[in-house]
This record gives C-alpha cells, structure tokens and sequence, in this order.
C-alpha cells in the first residue's frame, strides 16, 4: 500500500474546510434519505413481484393485506421512524463534521 501526503489525506474527509468549497446544502441529506428510501421501496416491490411470479404465490397481495391489518400499520409505522431518525442522525452528522 502507498502511503500518501499529508495534503492528499484530507480530500475525502473534510471538504468543506478547503479554500473555495462551501458546506453542502441543508437539504442535501434529506433529498438523499428520500431518494435511498424511494428506491429501496420500489425494489422491493420489483423483487416481491418477480418472486410472486416465479413461484406463483401473491406477495405484493399477502404483504398488502399484512399492512392492512393493525401490526402492520405499526410495524409501517415504526420503519418510518427508522427512516427519520436515520435522516436526523444524517443531519447530525453532516453539521457536525470537524
């Protein structure tokens, strides 16, 4: 392994103390958690779909009728929170930085 100068250590770590460069946007971690989240819920409806019809089982109906029922919503409830908080702990951590 190389060892690297000095100056060449920090350009991953902490943009945001160059000369020239700003802190990103405030929105940036929240459009970014939106986005992971959007694609993570669109793939796994892709891959409840393509499991249901290789197996010919309805997944997307049965995952459906368990969010209908009251656990589910809880359960719904608290992934959303999840989602928050690690959004929140994003934030954090971006204000944070040293």
């Amino acid at each position: 392994m190389s060892r690297q100068p000095d100056g060449d250590r920090s350009r991953g770590s902490d943009r945001s103390t160059r000369t020239g460069e700003t802190a990103p946007p405030p929105g940036r971690w929240l459009l970014s958690t939106v986005l992971q989240t959007v694609v993570a819920v669109v793939g796994l409806a892709v891959v409840l779909y393509a499991l249901s019809r290789a197996f010919g089982i309805d997944l997307l109906g049965m995952t459906a009728a368990a969010l209908a029922t009251q656990t589910g919503q809880w359960i719904a409830i608290a992934v959303v929170a999840l989602i928050a908080m690690s959004a929140a702990m994003r934030a954090v951590r971006s204000v944070r930085a040293p």
